[in-house]
């Protein structure tokens, strides 16, 4: 196959996935896996991770590791058929949603999916949660599902990340308008105990104490000012 042909038919997918494309969609248009290596030895393809690559001409986003791997998910699918609670794929979150949001400064050297069933992996960097996620739980980053900042921050508090690191996310999260103070006291009631508050159930009181580990309170953040972006 020429290279400009295997290119023209491989464009169908990179010009609305990221600039990607998996092996498995490429196999679908009749470019197989030997014309996917002449065209990466030849610099037109970059491999982003197993099964997945990248237009050389395509911008790098800060987020194309993740996006490589929710596309080999459901490797043949075409992203812009895929649910955001699609059954044979997943939804970024964690702390690689928090990553996503822009909230916090977690250790995020690994990729974390949560899928409805058991998924393996062959890269070492990507990890599964298995839960049965609700349609108010999942947003969208430029095509990508990823948890919504409420769930992301129930999430992390389910595996006992630092309370000062989840009192920062909360902060940053309400100065940019992701969250809701009342709503998020609300859901986090039954991480009390967790978190040293002797009232289980007690959303609110849990909220005041991670706020006061980092020097502010529910008042203070309600009325701070926004700062002004230049």
């Amino acid at each position: 196959m020429k290279t400009s042909d295997a290119l023209r038919l491989l464009s169908a997918f990179t010009s609305a996935q990221w600039g990607m494309v998996t092996s498995r969609q490429a196999k679908g248009t009749g470019v197989d896996g030997v014309t996917l290596h002449r065209l990466e030895k030849a610099g037109h393809l970059d491999r982003v991770r197993h099964g997945v690559y990248a237009a050389t001409i395509a911008v790098v986003t800060e987020a194309r590791e993740e996006q490589a791997a929710w596309l080999m998910l459901n490797a043949a699918e075409p992203a812009w058929k895929r649910a955001p609670l699609d059954p044979d794929g997943g939804v970024l979150s964690h702390e690689s949603a928090a990553r996503l949001h822009g909230l916090g400064e977690l250790v995020n050297d690994r990729i974390v999916l949560t899928t409805p069933r058991r998924r393996t992996s062959r890269d070492p960097d990507v990890r599964f949660r298995i839960a049965g996620l609700l349609e108010d739980d999942v947003t969208t980053i430029d095509g990508l599902p990823v948890t919504t900042v409420l769930r992301t921050i129930r999430d992390l508090m389910e595996q006992r990340i630092d309370g000062s690191h989840i009192a920062t996310m909360i902060q940053e999260a309400v100065e940019a308008h992701l969250l809701r103070l009342d709503v998020l006291a609300e859901h986090i009631g039954p991480y009390a105990l967790v978190y040293g508050v002797r009232r289980p159930g007690d959303g609110e009181a849990l909220l005041e104490h991670l706020l006061a580990g980092i020097g502010t309170s529910v008042a203070r953040l309600a009325h701070r000012p926004i700062p002004t972006r230049r």
